[in-house]
């Protein structure tokens, strides 16, 4: 287990192409990544495959990325009918993929502990808690509450660019088979 109380992984070197090399990068380096990046896109897809990315804020919390979006949005539409997405987390020498299901954050605790990262690492932007989700301080009126999403890893990559193509995979197999919370915008 790892200090934020999720599995640790064994890295894994891909299949194709034929040779390539692990990259570098410990589990520990690429949770850090995963931590402490500012740049995250967010990639889902609607039950008949039409693919929708977009750029997201997001935090490092109990072994999960966490997100919040407006519940209107497309990606919170596409989460709706399919769970599954990627997070990617660009870097100068390595890329991060995460693949996993969104699950919806409703657990009041849960909602304030995220809130509280968001702060330290988006300055500007200082999310509240009510109706089980985030509202925005310029939202005066209360009027746009945004959902809450951890997606939690069942699979992560990263792709070395520096020396030629490097990757790594790590599985989490326990996330493999959780099921997704049942939930509607």
């Amino acid at each position: 287990m790892t200090a934020d109380g999720t599995p640790e992984p064994s890295a894994e070197q891909l299949t194709s192409p034929g040779g390539t090399p692990l990259t570098a990068l410990c589990w520990a380096d690429a949770r850090t990544r995963l931590s402490d990046s500012g740049d995250y896109l967010l990639a889902t897809s609607t039950a008949s495959g039409r693919v929708h990315v977009v750029p997201i804020l997001g935090v490092w919390l109990d072994g999960a990325v966490c997100f919040a979006s407006g519940r209107r949005t497309r990606k919170v539409r596409d989460l709706a009918e399919n769970g599954t997405c990627a997070i990617t987390v660009p870097g100068h020498d390595v890329d991060i993929v995460v693949e996993g299901t969104a699950h919806l954050v409703r657990d009041t605790a849960r909602l304030h502990r995220i809130a509280d990262l968001f702060p330290a690492k988006y300055p500007w932007w200082h999310p509240f808690v009510g109706e089980g989700g985030f509202h925005d301080p310029a939202d005066t009126a209360l009027s746009d509450p945004q959902h809450v999403f951890a997606v939690t890893p069942a699979v992560v990559f990263a792709f070395g660019k520096e020396n030629g193509f490097t990757a790594t995979r790590w599985r989490f197999l326990d996330q493999q088979r959780k099921e997704p919370l049942p939930w509607r915008p």
